[in-house]
C-alpha cells in the first residue's frame, strides 16, 4: 500500500512543532505591505525527503532532477513527489523498485530522447523543467543544456505553454465555477488557489517584457503564495487533503489567529478572489497583442459613468484591471448625495435583462459594484455555513443578477415553471432585476437572520436617493421582504392547504407579484446552489402557483372576504368542509347570505330550492338542533318525492345547526318543489333493497369514524345507507356524497362508539357483503 506521506510517524509528530502560523493575518481590504515566509517548513520537509532518498546508494547514480513543488520550495506533507532521472535506466529501475517495496509512491520519468527532453512531453512537463533543480553535477550539466535549448526557442515554447495553461484553467473553471467546494474551497485547484497562483507567476516570468507595472499584482500573488502554503501545510498535518471542509475551518481560523472562523473564511475568500483575478489578468496580458495593450493606455475616465461605458464595450480582465486602478482616484465617496441619481441611472443600465452577461460580471470583478452599491462591500467573502449555500454572499448576489438574464433569454431553464415566463411585463423584469441585487444586501449586519426586513430599509433609503417613483420602490421593497415566502410554502408546507393560501394572500402574493415571486424563487435557488434546482422543485412551485390561482382558492378568498363583510361568526375552515362540488355550483354571495340567515335565525329555516347557472338543482335543509335520524329523514323525503341524489354536502355547524345541501335530479320546476317541501307532508315511501360493492371503515379514532359506502348508482342508495347507520345507533356528524358516472361513493363522518369493526361487520351482514 502506498504511503500517504513521505514522513515517518516520528517525523510527522516533529512536524507539528516545526510548523508555525504567520505572525500577521491577511486583511482583504488592505493592500499588503508586509510578507511572511513558509520556506522554513518546506525546507525542513525537503531535508527529510533528502534523508530518505540518500539512504539508497542508487539515488545519486540515477542523476535525479527535482521537479514540481519540491523544486519550487513549496513542499507539503502530502505533496506528490516528481523527479526526472537522466542516469542509467537499470539503476533507476532498481531505485524505484526499492521505493515501491517500501510503499513509497514516486512520480518519475526518464527522457525518451536524451538529446531533447521535450520530445513527446506535455506542455506542463516542459514548464516544470524551467523550475527544475538538479541533484548532481552531471544532472546539472544536462539540465542546463536542455533549459538553454528551451530558452533558445522561447517564443515558440511560451505560446505552447500559454495555450496549455489557458486550456487547463478553462477545464478547472468548469469543475469549480459555481458548484464544487466553493464555500469549502480547494486550496490547490479551486478558483484562486495555488494552481492559479503558480500559473500566474510562471506566465509572468515567460512574458515579463509585456508587463509595465505589475508590482501590485505580483505582491498579491507572492503574499498569498506563502499564506496558502501555510494553510496547506496545516491541512495536511491535520490529516486532511486540499479541501477546507467546514469542520476544519474552525481549527484553522483559531490557529491562524483570527477571532472567529467567519473572519478567517471571509479574509480567505477575499484572498482567493484577488489571486483568481490577478492570475487571470496575467494570462490575458500574456495573450494580448501590443496593439491591445497600447489601447488600454488610451482609456480615459473623466466621470464615473465612463467606467460602465468602457466595460460595456470591452469586458475583459485587462479593462477590469484598469478600472480597479482608477476607482479610488475618481470615486472617493459614492455615497455623496449629488451622485446618487447618477448611480441609480448607471445601475439601471447594468441591471437591464438584455445586457450581455460578461458586462455584468465585469462590473462585479472590477469592484465597480462596490462603489455603485457600497453595502455590498461588507458581503465580499461573507460565508454562510450550511449544506445549501455554495457561494459567498457577494457572489450569490452576482449569480442572482446573472440568473435573471439567463431565464429571460431562455425560459426552458425554468423547467415546468416556464409557463409563467410570458406573463411578466418589461416592468416585471425590471423589478426582478433590482430585487436580485438588493434581496440579500442586509446579510452580515447584526440580527441578519431578519435580513429581509432590514433589506427593505436599504431599498427605501437608496431608491429615494436614486429618485425612483413610489410604485416601483414599493414593488421592489415587497419582493425583498417576501423573497423567501414561496420557497417556504412550496417546499416546507402543504401548497393545497387553505391556511397557506391565506398566509400568502395576506402578504400580498397575488397577480403579477405571484408570477414575479415564483420566478425569483427559482432564480434565488439557482444562484444559491445550482445543484439544488431540479425538475421536482420547479414542479412544486408550478403547482403552488396553479393552486393559488385555482377556482377552489378563489372561492376560499371570496368566502373570507364576504365572511368578514357579513360578520359571519363561523370558522373559515367551513369552506373546506362544504366541498368543491357545492362551491363550484353556488354563487359565493348567495351561500354566505344563506349562512348568515341560518346563523341569525332563532328557528329552523324553510327548505331552499336553488337553481345554478348551469341549470343544476340543489336543495338546502336547515335545523337549529340536530337529532338522531335527521339525515335519514331528509334523504327518505327526497327519495319519496322521486328525486335522485347526485351529490350531498351534509354538516352540523356551530351557531348554525344542521346545514345540508343535496344536488338532485328532477323533472319538477323550482316552484313546484318549493311548495311541496314547504307546505306538504310527503307520504313516506319504502326504501328499496340496494346493493353495495363495499363498505369500509376508512379511519377511526376516539372522536370520529369515517365510513365509506361504494356501489353502482341506483335509486335509494343514499337513503338506505343513512337509514342503516341510523338504525344501528350511529350519530351522523357530516357526509359527502359523490356520483361519478354510474358509480357512487358516500362518505359518512359519525361519532365514535364502541367496537368499530363489529359495527362495520353488522353493516356488511345487512347488505350481504363478505368480510
Amino acid at each position: 500500500m502506498a504511503l500517504k506521506s513521505f514522513l515517518s510517524s516520528e517525523q510527522w509528530a516533529q512536524a507539528q512543532d516545526v510548523l508555525t502560523p504567520p505572525l500577521m493575518t491577511p486583511d482583504g481590504d488592505v493592500r499588503q505591505v508586509f510578507c511572511f515566509s513558509n520556506e522554513n517548513f518546506s525546507s525542513w520537509l525537503g531535508a527529510r525527503l533528502e534523508e530518505l532518498f540518500k539512504s539508497s546508494k542508487e539515488w545519486e547514480a540515477c542523476h535525479p532532477v527535482i521537479l514540481g513543488s519540491w523544486a519550487r520550495g513549496e513542499l507539503s506533507p502530502k505533496s506528490d513527489i516528481d523527479v526526472l532521472f537522466c542516469g542509467d535506466e537499470a539503476t533507476v529501475k532498481r531505485f524505484v523498485d526499492h521505493l515501491q517495496e517500501q510503499g513509497f509512491k514516486l512520480r518519475y520519468r526518464m527522457p525518451q530522447n536524451p538529446e531533447d527532453w521535450t520530445e513527446n512531453v506535455e506542455a506542463f512537463d516542459i514548464l516544470a523543467l524551467l523550475k527544475a533543480r538538479p541533484w548532481t553535477p552531471e544532472a546539472a550539466r544536462k539540465l542546463f543544456e536542455q533549459q538553454k535549448k528551451i530558452w533558445n526557442r522561447k517564443k515558440y515554447y511560451r505560446q505552447v505553454l500559454l495555450k496549455a495553461v489557458k486550456e487547463e484553467r478553462k477545464n478547472r473553471a468548469r469543475r469549480f465555477d459555481s458548484i464544487t467546494n466553493y464555500l469549502e474551497p480547494n486550496i490547490k485547484y479551486g478558483p484562486g488557489g495555488l494552481r492559479d497562483l503558480e500559473q500566474g507567476l510562471q506566465i509572468y516570468e515567460l512574458f515579463a517584457e509585456k508587463f509595465t507595472h505589475p508590482g501590485h499584482a505580483l505582491n498579491v500573488l507572492q503574499y498569498y503564495r506563502s499564506y496558502f502554503l501555510s494553510l496547506r501545510h496545516k491541512l495536511h498535518l491535520e490529516g486532511h487533503g486540499d479541501i477546507l471542509s467546514n469542520a476544519i475551518q474552525f481549527d484553522l481560523g483559531q490557529w491562524m489567529g483570527f477571532k472567529s472562523h467567519k473572519d478567517f473564511m471571509r479574509d480567505l475568500q477575499r484572498g482567493l478572489s484577488r489571486v483568481h483575478f490577478y492570475s487571470d489578468w496575467i494570462v490575458e496580458v500574456a495573450e494580448a497583442s501590443e496593439k491591445e495593450l497600447k489601447s488600454l493606455e488610451g482609456l480615459e475616465f473623466k466621470k464615473f459613468e465612463d467606467f460602465t461605458s468602457v466595460l460595456h464595450k470591452n469586458s475583459s480582465v485587462l479593462v477590469q484591471k484598469k478600472v480597479r486602478e482608477k476607482l479610488d482616484l475618481l470615486l472617493p465617496d459614492m455615497k455623496v448625495k449629488s451622485l446618487a441619481k447618477r448611480r441609480g441611472a448607471v445601475l439601471e443600465k447594468v441591471l437591464q435583462v438584455t445586457v450581455p452577461d460578461p458586462f455584468l460580471v465585469s462590473v462585479f470583478r472590477s469592484r465597480l459594484i462596490d462603489k455603485l452599491v457600497p453595502e455590498i462591500r461588507r458581503l465580499v467573502g461573507y460565508v454562510q455555513h450550511d449544506q445549501y449555500h455554495r457561494f459567498t454572499a457577494d457572489s450569490h448576489i452576482m449569480q442572482a443578477c446573472r440568473e435573471v438574464k439567463r431565464i429571460y433569454k431562455k425560459a426552458s431553464e425554468l423547467g415546468p415553471l416556464k409557463i409563467f415566463h410570458n406573463k411578466l411585463t418589461n416592468e416585471d423584469w425590471r423589478i426582478l432585476s433590482w430585487a436580485c441585487l438588493y434581496h440579500d444586501l442586509a446579510k452580515g449586519l447584526e440580527s441578519s437572520e431578519h435580513h429581509a426586513d432590514l433589506g427593505v430599509a436599504i431599498v427605501e433609503k437608496d431608491f429615494r436617493s436614486y429618485g425612483f417613483n413610489k410604485v416601483f420602490t414599493e414593488e421592489v421593497k415587497w419582493m425583498v421582504k417576501n423573497h423567501l415566502e414561496l420557497s417556504q410554502a412550496a417546499f416546507r408546507k402543504n401548497p393545497k392547504d387553505p391556511k397557506v393560501w391565506q398566509e400568502l394572500r395576506e402578504k400580498g402574493v397575488e397577480g403579477a407579484r405571484l408570477y414575479r415571486l415564483a420566478l425569483f424563487t427559482a432564480i434565488d435557488i439557482r444562484a444559491t446552489n445550482p445543484e439544488a434546482w431540479n425538475e421536482w422543485k420547479s414542479k412544486l412551485l408550478k403547482e403552488l402557483v396553479i393552486s393559488l390561482e385555482s377556482k377552489k382558492a378563489q372561492d376560499y378568498f371570496d368566502f373570507q372576504t364576504l365572511r368578514a363583510r357579513k360578520k359571519l361568526n363561523i370558522p373559515s375552515e367551513i369552506i373546506e368542509e362544504l366541498g368543491p362540488v357545492l362551491l363550484d355550483s353556488l354563487a359565493m354571495k348567495d351561500l354566505v347570505d344563506d349562512l348568515k340567515k341560518a346563523e341569525l335565525a332563532e328557528s329552523s329555516l324553510k327548505p331552499w330550492v336553488y337553481k345554478t347557472r348551469k341549470g343544476e338543482i340543489w336543495i338546502r335543509f336547515h335545523e337549529k338542533k340536530d337529532r338522531k335520524g335527521l339525515l335519514s329523514d331528509y334523504v327518505g323525503q327526497l327519495y319519496s318525492l322521486g328525486l335522485g341524489i347526485r351529490h350531498a354536502s351534509i354538516h352540523t355547524l356551530s351557531k348554525v345547526g344542521v346545514y345540508d345541501w343535496f344536488q338532485v335530479v328532477t323533472s319538477k320546476n323550482i316552484s313546484q318543489l318549493t311548495k311541496i317541501l314547504e307546505n306538504a307532508k310527503v307520504q313516506s315511501k319504502s326504501i328499496p333493497d340496494v346493493k353495495f360493492d363495499g363498505i369500509q371503515l376508512i379511519s377511526a379514532d376516539e372522536k370520529e369514524w369515517v365510513i365509506s359506502f361504494k356501489g353502482p348508482d341506483q335509486p335509494g342508495l343514499l337513503a338506505s345507507a343513512a337509514k342503516s347507520l341510523s338504525d344501528l345507533g350511529f350519530s351522523i356528524k357530516s357526509a359527502k356524497v359523490h356520483t361519478w358516472g354510474r358509480q357512487v361513493d358516500d362518505i359518512f363522518f359519525v361519532k365514535a362508539s364502541e367496537n368499530p369493526q363489529q359495527m362495520i361487520e353488522a353493516l356488511k351482514e345487512k347488505y350481504h357483503l363478505s368480510n
